[in-house]
């Protein structure tokens, strides 16, 4: 069962620490708990299928995606590379922008990295922000980046010199003084706003604007992953399916009406948000993990490493217990593939 961090507060957790649950110093322990728990395995909540709709090659995926771990086009799973996996000895490395070629090769999903909104922009652009609430007025946005000439942008603030330029927000919108070249915004810095703060690339020669992110008030170093897939199917025409691939849904969910092209399943290992506010949700639900785990931290700064080491097995084991309820090991997926000369393993599921 999913909690929120109110569920935290009314646990056992607060007693069992020595903190107070309204304390500065419980929320900061519970969501350092959570981020070093998230990253020791694929527990029960942190991993989930999403399905997106493929209209380009690139894919910037959404906030809370921290790895693809499966990815399905048209009912075929797609092998996922990592970003070595171009650079290795002699192995031939596979084709990108190959579309519409009769060899394009095996069809694979190719790690780009990380990128701070979620869609790029192709012509020298201001950056615009636009604070969904005026509460948000005179906070400071650090947008940093490149300008067209290829150089990195700099700008000093008060007396000090920083890479990048500050914008402050102000209702209905702010704007950067400097342009950036394409694709050239590389990094923000924000502080936590009370709403999203919608970001646009504005043309510097057409005033064109593009909608490339919504950051979210929790948001503060924006970042998305990015991936590219060497080849991307068209859309199944419905009287003649020879070619491209339908959207029938997965069975739970229907198709994807307003997509205009082809629908990407995927199986993600989420990212660890942090909880703010009393009804955000927990990443890691398990109470009794989030208890160990929190009190292996206090015992760690003690020095009592031992003893941070007993608290943190025992938060391992409580997620363990969790994830064979519900996700049993019978139910984990062996696929043992023969080829000759040798055998081919293929494991699937998490364990």
């Amino acid at each position: 069962m999913r909690k929120t961090l109110a569920d935290a507060k009314n646990s056992t957790i607060p007693g069992a620490l020595g903190i107070a649950a309204c304390s500065a110093d419980f929320l900061t322990l519970l969501n350092e708990s959570q981020s070093r728990l998230a990253d020791m395995g694929k527990w029960w909540g942190t991993y989930k299928r999403m399905r997106i709709c493929g209209t380009q090659n690139c894919i910037i995926w959404p906030r809370e995606v921290k790895t693809v771990e499966g990815l399905n086009v048209c009912s075929y799973s797609v092998p996922i590379q990592n970003m070595w996996y171009e650079f290795q000895e002699d192995v031939y490395s596979p084709k990108v922008g190959c579309e519409g070629e009769v060899v394009c090769g095996e069809t694979m999903l190719l790690d780009r990295g990380n990128v701070p909104q979620s869609r790029l922009f192709s012509a020298n652009s201001y950056i615009k922000l636009v604070p969904a609430s005026s509460t948000d007025d005179n906070k400071r946005i650090l947008l940093q980046g490149t300008d067209p000439n290829g150089n990195p942008i700099r700008s000093q603030d008060g007396a000090d010199w920083v890479w990048g330029e500050y914008v402050v927000l102000a209702s209905p919108f702010a704007q950067s003084v400097n342009a950036f070249a394409p694709q050239a915004l590389t990094g923000a810095q924000k502080p936590v706003t009370d709403d999203v703060i919608r970001v646009y690339a504005v043309n510097v020669l057409t005033a064109v604007e593009t909608l490339i992110a919504t950051w979210e008030p929790s948001e503060t170093n924006p970042c998305y992953r990015r991936t590219y897939l060497t080849s991307l199917p068209q859309q199944c025409d419905t009287s003649d399916c020879t070619s491209g691939c339908a959207d029938n849904g997965d069975g739970c969910e229907t198709a994807l009406t307003d997509c205009t092209n082809i629908t990407l399943e995927a199986i993600v290992r989420l990212q660890f948000i942090p909880a703010l506010t009393d009804t955000d949700w927990l990443f890691i639900s398990n109470l009794q993990a989030l208890k160990h785990m929190m009190k292996a931290i206090q015992k760690e700064d003690k020095n009592l490493y031992q003893e941070a080491e007993r608290e943190v097995q025992l938060a391992l084991r409580a997620l363990r217990n969790e994830l064979e309820a519900y996700s049993p090991d019978d139910r984990t997926v062996i696929n043992l593939q023969f080829m000759n000369p040798g055998l081919r393993r293929t494991f699937g599921g998490f364990i």
